[in-house]
Parts: structure tokens; sequence; C-alpha cells
């Protein structure tokens, strides 16, 4: 019983520690940016 409860405890404590790493690494950015990047890169290009 203790155990499980031990387990328990470790899994989401490496959920957790998983989860802020991949925030920090950028995995939760906007997904949706990536597809209007190129254009932002155009207009750049255009006003330089």
């Amino acid at each position: 019983m203790l155990g499980y409860i031990a387990l328990t405890i470790a899994t989401g404590l490496a959920g957790i520690i998983i989860y802020i790493y991949y925030l920090k690494q950028g995995q939760f950015d906007d997904q949706e940016d990536v597809k209007y990047q190129l254009f932002r890169e155009e207009e750049d290009n255009k006003n330089a």
C-alpha cells in the first residue's frame, strides 16, 4: 500500500518535471504562429 502511494507521488512529480522542462523548451508556444512566420519574414524583407 505504501509502495503504491510512493509510486504515485513519484510518477506525479516526474510528470510535473517533464512538463516544466518542455515548457521552458518552448514546446507549448503558439502552434498556429509557425504558418504565419513566412509572411512576416517577407514583409520584413520588403520594408528593409
